[in-house]
């Protein structure tokens, strides 16, 4: 007599269903317990997310100068000046050759766009004022602005060996469009001295 391995068989066959074999399951959730877990998870969160400093991007023509003691960035117009260019934000606004050879001390497309910068950020730091919420956030997080005049700032990053007039002018250009203080990016010389050593243990292994 021939043996035949049985088929398989599905649970909520229409067979065992007449039978009663599927049962009928009603889960009622808690949605109060819920949200109160949801919100002692954003409080948490919100009480250990706490950056610090600005994030900069930074071209590769660019070198910071090195200091031995810095202080974090705080959020601002970001200007930047290399041996190709001039930019803001990532946009270029003058060429360097271009500022070399002007005679004027202002360059009138650095001066426009850091004014119109400007504006947008007093803009929005003023609807930030009025947002009670959004004011309890920042100061549990540690980023409650207190200084009226933040938006005027203004962060600088150069090459170490650009020269004095060309940083000259693009100063005066800033503080023409109304921005200032000026805060100049550098390099901690206790990170780069770990990345030179790091880089050579690479080039050694």
């Amino acid at each position: 007599m021939a043996i035949f391995k049985p088929g398989q068989r599905h649970r909520y066959h229409r067979i065992l269903s007449r039978r009663g074999g599927k049962r009928s399951v009603t889960a009622v959730l808690s949605l109060t317990a819920m949200v109160d877990m949801f919100t002692v998870l954003v409080v948490f969160l919100l009480q250990n997310y706490n950056t610090t400093g600005e994030i900069l991007y930074i071209p590769k023509e660019v070198t910071l100068p090195k200091a031995a003691r810095v202080n974090e960035l705080k959020p601002a117009v970001v200007v930047t000046v290399s041996s190709k260019e001039v930019l803001i934000d990532r946009t270029q606004v003058a060429t360097f050759a271009e500022v070399q050879a002007q005679v004027e001390w202002v360059i009138p497309n650095l001066r426009d766009q850091v004014r119109v910068l400007l504006e947008k950020a007093k803009s929005e730091q003023d609807a930030k004022l009025q947002n009670k919420i959004r004011n309890v956030v920042d100061k549990t997080v540690g980023n409650e602005e207190t200084d009226p005049n933040a938006w005027r700032r203004v962060t600088l990053q150069a090459d170490k060996d650009m020269d004095y007039l060309t940083l000259k002018k693009v100063m005066y250009s800033i503080y023409e469009a109304g921005g200032g203080p000026i805060n100049f990016a550098v390099a901690k010389e206790a990170e780069i001295k770990a990345n030179d050593k790091a880089t050579q243990e690479v080039k050694t292994q």
